[in-house]
């Protein structure tokens, strides 16, 4: 005979018979009932599931204490069918996905108000998702709760206890917009110091849109068998002849948070503006012969935005100005 007894809190036995006495699905502002995001499968709106929970004696379940008790997910609200798990690998999932964590891009679509949070009184156990799309379209979501083997639905279905609920948000997935390489920015100074001769630049990359910055958080390249994780040397010109003897010049983009760069043996201390990308040149005094190998051709990256937006760019080796050019990749 087992005289093991079940957990108890307040008063509450896991053997007790629950039900749901409430279900709500609301976005994190109150009176919100749909929003918008951009439909690149990273840019993510949260999304709250209210849950309150009786027992047998209309007393309440803190069910906060038995995770087991209860799994929640979101479904779309026409059909019942779950939206696909997105464990986030920095590959979009295809279509609508939902997730349990945050990620780093923003929530809110540009030039909108920010959630300042509160739920409008909503009463219940909390439950936090973060749904995204790489599609373009719009979606009822509603939520599942099983519970004891229950099954309840906020799409206005049948539940166990005869009531129907109807408890959804809609949210909005619109196309990603593209920006002429114009609207960048693309910035050079020169950087004066002791450098044995060595003549030093550094570019600047930001999105600016009617004067609001758009940030670039992060970039990448599959050329020369690179990645934006590293410093990439997009460009070394070998030797090159002038009226002014010989001359080569070498250009490397920084990944983000780098915070040091060496560019043809100068080493230097990088503080990288905030939301934007950053590369250097260096031309040394005279040609020092190298087996390195030659890169002339325009160098193709993606700059990846605050909202999860990608935009595809290249810079060309200008060899006459012994400059980068910004163009569309």
């Amino acid at each position: 005979m087992n005289d093991m007894k079940k957990p108890t809190v307040a008063g509450y036995s896991t053997q007790d018979e629950i039900t749901i006495s409430s279900l709500k699905v609301r976005f994190d502002a109150p009176g919100v009932e749909s929003k918008r995001i951009f439909a690149n499968g990273r840019m993510q709106v949260r999304i709250l599931v209210f849950v309150v929970a009786v027992n047998q004696s209309g007393a309440p379940v803190p069910l906060q204490y038995f995770p087991d008790l209860i799994s929640t997910r979101l479904i779309r609200f026409h059909d019942g069918q779950p939206l696909a798990q997105d464990a986030y690998a920095g590959v979009p999932v295809p279509g609508w996905s939902v997730s349990v964590l945050e990620n780093r891009y923003a929530h809110d679509m540009p030039g909108t108000t920010p959630a300042t949070g509160g739920t409008g009184g909503t009463t219940g156990t909390p439950l936090e998702f973060w749904v995204s799309s790489s599609e373009i379209g719009q979606l009822h979501i509603a939520a599942e709760v099983t519970v004891q083997g229950k099954v309840y639905r906020s799409n206005n279905t049948v539940n166990p206890d005869g009531t129907m609920n109807n408890e959804s948000i809609v949210v909005s997935a619109e196309r990603s917009p593209e920006y002429s390489h114009e609207l960048f920015s693309w910035r050079s100074h020169e950087i004066f110091g002791a450098w044995n001769g060595v003549r030093l630049f550094r570019y600047d990359l930001g999105l600016y849109l009617g004067g609001q910055q758009v940030k670039l958080i992060d970039w990448d390249t599959h050329q020369y068998g690179e990645s934006g994780r590293w410093p990439v040397k997009f460009c070394y010109t070998g030797m090159l002849t002038s009226l002014r003897g010989s001359r080569s010049f070498t250009g490397i983009m920084l990944p983000v948070r780098a915070a040091e760069v060496d560019v043809v043996g100068v080493r230097l201390p990088v503080i990288q503006r905030v939301g934007e990308l950053v590369a250097f040149k260096g031309i040394p005094p005279v040609y020092k012969f190298s087996r390195e190998e030659l890169r002339l051709d325009p160098f193709f990256f993606t700059a990846l935005d605050e909202f999860g937006n990608t935009h595809h760019l290249s810079l060309v080796v200008d060899i006459q100005s012994n400059e980068f050019l910004l163009v569309r990749g």
